[in-house]
């Protein structure tokens, strides 16, 4: 099978595609496991239901617009963030699909909303006002999806409020179109009856919309755990993450459905390799004390390029390697049980896979007690991205 370089995105001022394949660090992306993803969970849904890819965090740390370009040619029927930046890096990016600010917003950021045709989540009527207000002087209209909230606490109309809300922005607003109304769940990964009480709430404003022909046409809860542990609520529409991209989203438990893998490896390189003799030191401070002649090695990527102090190994000639000190622009990897394969330059693996070995983000995120989501959106602009598909 034929690998095709589909294109280099290197934010960093100034460098072109030649010189990203020079850097010691790269990240590859996999276009094709990405299409491969999006059909298998679309398969999972019940028939009819919309598929909303969510793509906030630069898509999970992947790279905001050509994940999102690749999602549209995948026919996805809405595109989800929560930044208006990230909304309006979308249509520059030529992306002409609905895309939804799942978030709240200020009134001084509507002009943008209604000039880029963006999709916004509201829940009180001060924004409805100032979008309405925007649109009346661009003579368009405004696509708004009403957020209810069953018991997360964060942001949303209260149950009891959603049939007045929908019926004072029919009569008040004109240039405001109610395309969807949808909740979010609390802890659906490890709390099942409160998720189901969730929805029971949802299930109770729906019906007293419906009672009174205002039911909004989309509807939408799941997430990425609703998709896969909750058929019953899928509704009209899903809200598709972190299992897009491949990634568990219950630690410790293989939900994903079989052909579901991730998209994105990182790499570097071996800047330099040294020996430190027992009990010295190797890096910064007493980090690394060494409790035997040992070989290291500097590779090139650090926690300035994202990779947080707590990393534990990467893979080096197909093993398993310690990380045993900590730098901006590097870490100090201690080598010296497989010393006669390593030589300066060779590639190291810090999520991915080499030979028969790999290290996974779950992996990773383990050993330092943190969470996938939070590790790798903390890869930097200066580490390149690598677009790729297969023919």
């Amino acid at each position: 099978m034929k690998t095709i370089e589909k294109e280099f995105v290197v934010i960093a001022e100034g460098k072109s595609s030649e010189t990203c394949l020079q850097e010691f660090n790269r990240i590859d992306i996999n276009l094709t496991q990405l299409r491969k993803n999006v059909d298998i969970l679309r398969n999972t849904l019940n028939p009819g239901v919309k598929f909303m890819a969510v793509v906030k965090g630069d898509a999970y740390g992947h790279g905001l617009v050509p994940i999102a370009q690749e999602l549209e040619k995948c026919k996805c029927d809405a595109i989800g963030v929560v930044r208006l930046t990230e909304a309006i890096a979308l249509r520059k990016g030529k992306i002409k699909i609905p895309v939804v600010i799942l978030a709240p917003l200020m009134p001084s950021q509507c002009q943008w909303v209604v000039e880029h045709n963006i999709s916004v989540m509201v829940d009180n009527e001060k924004i409805v006002s100032a979008l309405d207000k925007e649109a009346v002087s661009k003579d368009k209209m405004v696509d708004v999806h009403i957020k209810v909230n069953t018991g997360l606490n964060r942001y949303g109309i209260e149950t009891d409020e959603v049939v007045r809300f929908i019926h004072i922005i029919n009569e008040k607003y004109p240039h405001i179109n109610i395309k969807g109304i949808y909740t979010h769940f609390k802890d659906p990964e490890y709390n099942e009856q409160f998720t189901y009480d969730q929805m029971m709430k949802f299930n109770k404003v729906l019906k007293k919309l419906e009672e009174v022909n205002l039911r909004p046409p989309i509807a939408h809860a799941a997430g990425s755990a609703g998709i896969l542990m909750y058929p019953e609520s899928h509704y009209d529409m899903v809200r598709c993450g972190l299992i897009l991209y491949g990634l568990e989203h219950k630690p410790d438990e293989k939900m994903l459905p079989e052909g579901v893998s991730p998209i994105m490896s990182v790499k570097s390189k071996i800047i330099k390799l040294d020996k430190v003799k027992v009990n010295a030191s190797g890096g910064y401070g007493d980090n690394f004390i060494a409790k035997r002649d040992s070989v290291v090695a500097v590779v090139g990527i650090g926690y300035g390029d994202g990779i947080s102090r707590g990393w534990k190994e990467v893979l080096i000639a197909g093993k398993r390697v310690p990380v045993v000190n900590y730098f901006m622009d590097g870490m100090l990897v201690d080598v010296t049980d497989i010393k006669e394969e390593v030589k300066e330059f060779d590639e190291v693996v810090i999520i991915g896979k080499q030979g028969d070995e790999s290290i996974s983000w779950e992996d990773a995120c383990q050993s330092m007690n943190s969470y996938m989501d939070e590790q790798f959106q903390r890869i930097t602009e200066r580490v390149p991205k690598h677009y790729f598909i297969y023919k």
